[in-house]
């Protein structure tokens, strides 16, 4: 049950206990890997070209092929998998040509993304799916949400993917659709080295926009240009949160009743000048993309039981995008709109060191050190139109529309250090510790027990070193016609600056461990651990702006805003320009979080004859979380908005304690003998399992933020609940010697208080956005996946049928929410209907092919999902549905030697786009654009 303290002195305190206990920093270890010997494990090899001439030897080869044989390798993982698994190696991610971790998961069944970041599994949201870095929780670098964005994780760091969508105790609670964990690659058992080179273009990649940056860019650093000056810093503490003349005035002439009020108006445009003003709009032929990896590794043998590993990772890559895009009012589509010519420079730097030891091969322990960076320059124009407004494009007396430029650099950083260590009870370390303790021989009968510890210790950065934003008027010759004449708007706040850092810290450590029991001919493995995470979050923006309501700014508004925001203009009188910070229609910004999670479980699995086995546990978690916000500007009282019983009431209505038991149960049985199209085998396993959702940290502050896909203000909600889930799941599975497979799976899920993203009203020039609990929803579908040679269809067609294969998945899934009347977000327009973020249809193929000599490659693959709802309508408007996107790519690689691989991509030949309707308007739509890109690696 949720409980929640009532007293602000107990509030206050737990603000600080949390946040202090978050912080606490330590030379970060690691994580293992749930089985004994994964740390250190070398990365599944590439297969070997044949060399063989017989014919039957041959058509063996064909038969598995470089795609095929990689899914094989891990075919046994899944078979011994106690709850359903779905997995991705390395080497079916290069199949494909997958660049990160989030475009590769698009291949698993039932997955679907958004923004390319965030995985939906089974329909869900990203609130129902949780995302691990080596099974270490691991903090997210995104300003939006509190889970994990994947698109940060290359694919040449990876070693393979799980996704498991059934429950178990080992993993954590908070589990709804699936959860993913992404295993880095080890140090490898022998030497290697390899080079990737890769470039490309995309078609939407024309003349674009740019502006005068920084020198270190191109690394994805700003140096300084951009960042808030050290003097408005100083001034801000100076004049106590506010840069109005009577401020100034009473602060420096403090006790003295009169003054000298525009010496303090030059003071207050004086700050001005130390804003960066150098953002003119220039156009640009945009570049190439690209992309360069490194690996270098080596294991050396000390002893015949000791050996020592190192493994070095880099990367980077640079892509331009030219994203056009359209955003439409429903209610006035044809009058109300703004069209957006936007384009992304995208910088990504990664670096990696592993190292492991290993002694005999019982026992071995590993480190890793990793620094992902990713940053997003953007610049955009837009063009908006508001019947009635400034900016009304159709007027016939004088049409003009709004012009707003803008400029937005985002760093996105983690930095992640990880220790892991596995210990197994095995012949050789049971043999070393007999030879001086004799009696020790009889625990010989727990010979494969093991014990896993990892420590994690995890800082995500984001910081937007300046965002501004110049609000402009055009003149045009005639209703919607040509520009005549470009001016600055006569605001306070034309040029609006704003100034974003968030860090966010999370350490995390625990242990597993297995003891194994024979009992009259039954296996059975008891298994527990403890898992303990401390999280804190501390996000602060500062809002500047700057202009002039004088008469006599028109005088110079035509200029370019370099011009208009000269030091000469701001400090030149006549033009009363000012500068005014805390400025913002969404109210405070800022906030500080923390979160704590104290886990602990107990497992059972039993193995009984006939091919039976039942699985099943419980595991306890104990959630603390406090989201609040801040105002920095606030120098009366308490700036967390503690300043009367009211406020402490509410700080207190926002602490969110939960201490619950999750159990789960599976039951599986595995057959060798043929069943059903005489497979060589077949399992079936049925779980049930109880879990739950919890509102990410910024969903519980009443800070507001601008969601990135739709641009509308998105605000929190202090008292939202967690999310109760029971799960139901059966998975049929066959699997064939040749390499072939087929499995389907059915899902149930029962949630009670669901969250769901409400439309939440209107302002002038976008929508906004709320999260409320409704009453309950259901989930349920069929997954179907399958992978065949077409060999068989050589008698019918031609004997090179054989080099071709076939594989695929399909999810059909359903979904019903209610939400009750009076959620205090309006009046939804459908109480019933299905839940946000979930689609019906989800389909991913791949034709494969693989040549007899293995020297070439190609594989046609198709993606799409089904339509779903992007938030729920009020007041009688419709829902926002996003429409569905049907992706078509074509990889062709060449192997020229056995160390060397060129690769060709083509993406989303189709041209779909990223579209959003509300009834039949079109509120969103954005190009996408095909990518094409070519690359070479070469391995030693």
């Amino acid at each position: 049950m949720r409980t929640k303290f009532r007293r602000a002195g107990e509030s206050i305190i737990s603000v600080f206990a949390l946040s202090a206990c978050a912080w606490i920093g330590a030379p970060a270890l690691g994580q293992a890997d749930n089985e004994p010997g994964s740390a250190g494990e070398e990365t599944t090899a590439e297969e070997p070209r044949p060399i063989t001439v017989s014919l039957d030897q041959l058509e063996e080869v064909i038969v598995m092929g470089r795609y095929r044989a990689a899914a094989t390798d891990i075919v046994s993982e899944r078979i011994e998998s106690d709850t359903p698994l779905d997995l991705l190696d390395a080497e079916m991610i290069s199949r494909v040509g997958d660049s990160d971790v989030a475009a590769a998961l698009r291949r698993v069944p039932g997955l679907t993304l958004v923004e390319d970041k965030f995985v939906y599994v089974r329909g869900l949201g990203e609130r129902y799916s949780s995302a691990q870095l080596n099974g270490a929780y691991v903090p997210s670098p995104d300003l939006t949400r509190n889970v994990l964005p994947l698109d940060i994780f290359p694919a040449d760091l990876i070693d393979s993917v799980a996704v498991h969508k059934g429950y178990a105790p080992e993993l954590a609670a908070a589990f709804g659709g699936g959860s993913v964990d992404i295993r880095t690659k080890k140090v490898p058992e022998d030497r290697v080295i390899g080079i990737d080179f890769k470039t490309g273009l995309n078609t939407v990649s024309g003349n674009s926009l740019s502006y005068p940056g920084g020198s270190k860019d191109k690394w994805g650093v700003d140096d300084g240009t951009r960042a808030l000056a050290s003097e408005i810093s100083s001034a801000i503490d100076n004049y106590r949160g506010s840069f109005s003349p009577l401020t100034i005035l009473r602060t420096a002439v403090e006790g003295v009743e009169v003054g000298d009020i525009y010496e303090a108006r030059a003071v207050n445009r004086e700050i001005g000048t130390f804003l960066n003003r150098d953002i003119d709009l220039q156009p640009q032929e945009l570049r190439e993309d690209v992309e360069a990896d490194l690996m270098a590794g080596h294991r050396v043998y000390l002893s015949d039981e000791i050996d020592v590993g190192v493994l070095v990772l880099g990367s980077y890559s640079a892509d331009w995008r030219l994203k056009e895009r359209f955003n439409r009012r429903f209610a006035n589509p044809d009058t109300d709109f703004s069209f957006t010519e936007r384009t992304v420079n995208e910088v990504d730097v990664t670096g990696s060191l592993n190292v492991g030891v290993r002694v005999s091969d019982d026992h071995e322990i590993g480190g890793m050190r990793l620094l992902l960076r990713n940053t997003e320059g953007e610049v955009s124009s837009s063009k908006t139109c508001s019947q009635g407004q400034f900016n009304d494009c159709f007027d016939a007396s004088s049409p003009s529309q709004g012009r707003i430029t803008s400029i937005r650099f985002e760093e996105r950083e983690l930095l992640l250090t990880q220790f892991d260590g596995t210990h197994l009870l095995g012949g050789a370390t049971i043999d070393a510790i007999a030879r001086d303790l004799p009696f020790f021989k009889r625990f010989a009968q727990f010979e494969g027990a093991y014990v896993n510890w990892y420590y994690t210790d995890a800082i995500a950065m984001t910081s937007i070193p300046n965002e501004v934003r110049v609000s402009g008027q055009e003149t045009l010759s005639e209703p919607n016609g040509a520009v005549q004449q470009y001016r600055v708007r006569a605001t306070g706040t034309a040029a609006d600056y704003r100034f974003s850092e968030l860090r966010d810290q999370v350490e995390n450590f625990g242990f597993d461990f297995m003891v194994p029991f024979l009992i009259n001919g039954y296996d059975l493995e008891l298994s527990g651990g403890y898992d303990y995470a401390r999280k804190a979050r501390n996000y602060k923006q500062t809002s500047l702006g700057l202009g002039s309501t004088s008469g006599r700014f028109g005088g110079i508004s035509s200029d370019t805003p370099s011009e208009v925001f000269s030091d000469a203009n701001l400090l030149n009188p006549d033009y009363l320009f000012t500068v005014s910070v805390g400025i913002g229609e969404f109210g405070s910004e800022s906030y500080m979080a923390a979160q704590i999670i104290d886990a602990g479980y107990g497992k059972f699995d039993l193995q009984i004859p006939n091919d039976w086995r039942v699985s099943g546990g419980l595991r306890q978690e104990i959630f603390k979380q406090l989201s609040v916000p801040v105002d920095w500007l606030e120098y009366q009282g308490s700036r967390i908005g503690v300043n009367s019983e009211e406020d402490a009431q509410a700080l207190a209505d926002a602490i969110l304690i939960t201490d619950d038991w999750y159990p789960s149960l599976s039951v599986s049985r595995t057959r060798t003998l043929p069943f059903l199209w005489d497979a060589d085998q077949f399992q079936l396993r049925a779980g049930v399992s109880r879990t739950v959702a919890r509102p990410d940290i910024r969903e519980t502050t009443e800070s507001t933020y601008i969601d990135p896909i739709t641009e509308a203000r998105v605000r929190g909600n202090p008292h939202l609940e967690v999310s109760d889930l029971v799960n139901y799941d059966v998975r049929f599975e066959w699997y064939w010697d040749s390499g072939d497979s087929f499995s389907t799976s059915l899902f149930y899920k029962d949630i009670d208080k669901p969250i769901e993203t409400v439309q939440g009203g209107a302002t002038e020039d976008n929508i906004r956005f709320n999260f409320v609990n409704a009453e309950s929803a259901q989930v349920y579908g069929i997954e179907v996946e399958w992978l065949k040679a077409l060999g068989f269809l050589r008698e019918h067609v031609a004997d090179w049928m054989d080099a071709f294969y076939l594989s695929g998945n399909t999810t059909l899934s359903g979904s019903q929410i209610d939400i009750p009347p009076g959620s205090g977000v309006g009046n939804i327009t459908n109480q019933t209907r299905r839940l946000t973020q979930q689609s019906n249809w989800v389909v991913n193929l791949q034709l494969g092919f693989d040549s007899f000599d293995g020297v070439h490659g190609a594989t046609l693959v198709y993606n799409a999902f089904g339509e779903r709802i992007f938030f729920a309508g009020i007041d009688g408007l419709p829902d926002g549905y996003e429409q569905p996107f049907h992706s078509l790519d074509v990889v062709y690689s060449w192997y020229p030697t056995d160390r060397m691989a060129v690769k060709a991509r083509f993406k989303n030949l189709l041209g779909s786009q990223l579209e959003v309707k509300q009834g039949d308007v079109s509120i969103i739509e954005q190009n996408i654009g095909t990518t094409g890109s070519i690359s070479l690696s070469w391995e030693l």
